[in-house]
């Protein structure tokens, strides 16, 4: 039985956003196939994090150190290369000859590559299987940004930006022998820009068991949104909620508290901050807060792929209020499990009918609970991982 090996932009442990958890969970499931499994990864925490849970998955974890941050030579190397520049961002030729290393060194049967910025390191590799795991069509991601940043300037450098990794996804995906996608739309996506490859969806999910069912605990009059606060679909979703919802819900409740939990929330969101609105930063573990409240909220305008943030809080036993784009990519039914909002009016129409009807609100969170379990739980997911990944490899998984 031949090896994996794992190739990955940075550590996916601790699992504190939805990149980490999904890399993690998916390693799991690969160290569980029978072979050895090898994880090579990029280390931008200058080895403050030690690699011990991700030792216990893998033969060996191997780390190339890399500095998170970039300067405007780096954007301006973006605007002029016909390279995007988020890939620019992680070419390195130490981590390049980590990977000849490595493959020269062992006998592997297949590499799985988490995210397209990695893509450069593997194509190469032309008698090893090699599948890219998407967490998101980036392209899309930004294009949808440019469209909805006030700043023109941003918005220009990411359209131009957009259309080159449009462009380069398309390319680099055409040298795997698959690429894995979170959601059936981004699958529908991908065939109609005209993608040869195979494409499998494995969507995001969530350890059910690690969150427990909340709803029958003691509850603030209070909102919850869960999310890394340093991702700009996040930002612009809290700043939209707090400009056109939050008001609206202030007017009927003036002391419902909304707690925003998230790591790295820059300073137009900290300045948000009061008695009722609550920016916690960075916080060990997310459940006590998914504890104290009564709703989550999903207010994004921007993003894609799966939200592991309605996952975990159906998991939990919280009713959700999402805009159709916050819950895009998960096979969700409003009004069954889950409220979708297309206004601003309707999002906070929606969260004050909860509120104001605890039976409603038990109804929709047990359901969302029920749904979780049965599609999204990491044990259903990752289920049927072995056959695909046998299938992928050419057996020799």
């Amino acid at each position: 039985m031949k090896d994996i090996l794992m190739l990955a932009g940075r550590k996916p442990y601790p699992l504190d956003d939805g990149w980490k958890i999904r890399t993690f969970f998916l390693l799991k499931a690969l160290s569980k196939l029978g072979g050895a499994v090898d994880l090579l990864v990029f280390d931008e925490t200058g080895g403050r994090e030690d690699c011990s849970e991700l030792e216990k998955l893998c033969r060996q974890v191997v780390t190339v150190p890399r500095e998170k941050a970039y300067g405007s030579l780096d954007l301006l190397r973006g605007l002029l290369f016909a390279t995007p520049f988020s890939v620019l961002n992680y070419e390195d030729k130490r981590f390049a000859r980590a990977v000849e290393e490595l493959v020269t060194r062992n006998d592997y049967g297949y590499i799985q590559v988490e995210d397209i910025v990695m893509a450069q390191y593997a194509w190469k590799e032309a008698d090893i299987r090699k599948v890219l795991d998407m967490h998101n069509i980036e392209s899309e991601l930004l294009l949808r940004y440019a469209i909805n940043t006030d700043n023109p300037l941003q918005s220009m450098y990411a359209r131009l930006t957009a259309e080159k990794l449009e462009r380069y996804e398309m390319r680099m995906a055409e040298r795997f022998d698959a690429v894995l996608v979170c959601s059936p739309e981004e699958q529908t996506a991908l065939r109609h820009k005209g993608l040869k490859t195979s494409v499998d969806v494995i969507p995001n999910g969530v350890d059910c068991a690690f969150y427990g069912n909340q709803s029958g605990r003691s509850k603030e009059d209070a909102l919850v949104f869960v999310g890394s606060m340093d991702y700009h679909a996040n930002i612009s979703g809290i700043l939209h909620f707090a400009d056109r919802v939050l008001p609206l819900l202030k007017s009927v409740r003036s002391d419902l508290k909304i707690y925003v939990v998230g790591k790295n929330p820059p300073p137009d969101i900290v300045a948000l901050s009061d008695e009722n609105l609550i920016i916690t930063g960075a916080v060990d573990d997310v459940r006590p807060y998914l504890e104290r409240g009564l709703i989550s909220i999903v207010p994004l305008q921007v993003g894609g792929g799966t939200r592991l943030k309605i996952l975990e809080a159906m998991a939990s036993g919280l009713p959700v209020v999402s805009t159709p784009l916050g819950a895009e990519g998960i096979d969700v039914t409003h009004g069954e499990n889950i409220m979708l909002a297309g206004t601003a009016k309707e999002f906070a129409d929606h969260v004050l009918r909860l509120l104001d009807h605890p039976d409603q609100r038990r109804e929709l969170a047990d359901n969302g609970r029920k749904f979780v379990l049965e599609n999204y739980d990491w044990s259903v997911v990752t289920a049927g991982l072995k056959d695909r990944v046998a299938i992928l490899s050419g057996g020799y998984v």
